[in-house]
């Protein structure tokens, strides 16, 4: 049988020591699926101002591993909007899809303490019918943001940091009265908090809320494999 030097043995507890070390490895994040059920507020502004809007989204996602604590994936479902004072007319009840994709970090080396990030492209398309055929379609490509520290403790984490939001390519066209109008966010950045709860190693439940530019909160049904 061969032993190791005396030499060996310390640089070998140097490596151990100072080598990133997975902390309660047994709920790691990788791939998974998940339902995302939230609704928000946030500003749209247009050219006469801006119009305070409401939208929900009800989706499910799919993520796979790039790498280690980093993930990308596909998220879509059903989604609902409306504006005040948007189309001018009347008020519509608008309902339609969401489909984007996202990519996501989440640490795990610290014991405690790490980092998480994630950024998505998603686009929205909603249309209503109303009184006298008037038909209205509301289209726009939001850029999400977000980062900040992740407290990790056996099955919980707790997230929070700042975010940026962003609307391009929104556009409104309303039949009746015939009218083509565009917007844009209105603000662009807020702070966001989550709590997640693992109720086993590869199911957990999460509730975020967000303010500052989008105001609201959502719940996340994960299973990871």
């Amino acid at each position: 049988m061969r032993f190791l030097s005396v030499p060996h043995c310390v640089a070998l507890s140097a490596l151990l020591i100072l080598a990133p070390a997975r902390a309660d490895s047994l709920y790691d994040a990788g791939g998974n699926t998940y339902l995302d059920i939230g609704r928000f507020t946030t500003d749209f502004r247009y050219a006469d101002g801006d119009h305070e809007g409401h939208v929900g989204r009800y989706g499910v996602a799919f993520e796979e591993p790039l790498a280690d604590d980093v993930t990308f994936g596909l998220h879509g479902g059903y989604l609902t909007w409306d504006a005040q004072g948007e189309p001018p007319a009347a008020p519509l009840d608008f309902s339609g899809r969401y489909l984007g994709v996202l990519g996501r970090y989440q640490g795990s080396r610290g014991d405690y303490f790490n980092l998480a990030a994630e950024f998505s492209y998603t686009w929205h398309d909603v249309d209503s019918v109303g009184f006298a055929s008037a038909r209205s379609e509301v289209t726009w490509y939001e850029t999400w943001a977000s980062f900040g520290p992740l407290l990790r403790a056996g099955r919980w984490r707790l997230g929070f940091g700042g975010y940026y939001q962003g609307f391009d390519g929104g556009t409104e066209t309303d039949t009746n009265p015939g009218r083509h109008a565009g917007f844009e966010a209105a603000r662009h950045t807020g702070a966001y908090v989550g709590l997640t709860f693992y109720v086993d190693p590869t199911g957990s439940f999460s509730i975020i809320g967000t303010t500052g530019a989008r105001r609201g909160m959502k719940l996340v049904f994960k299973r990871e494999f």
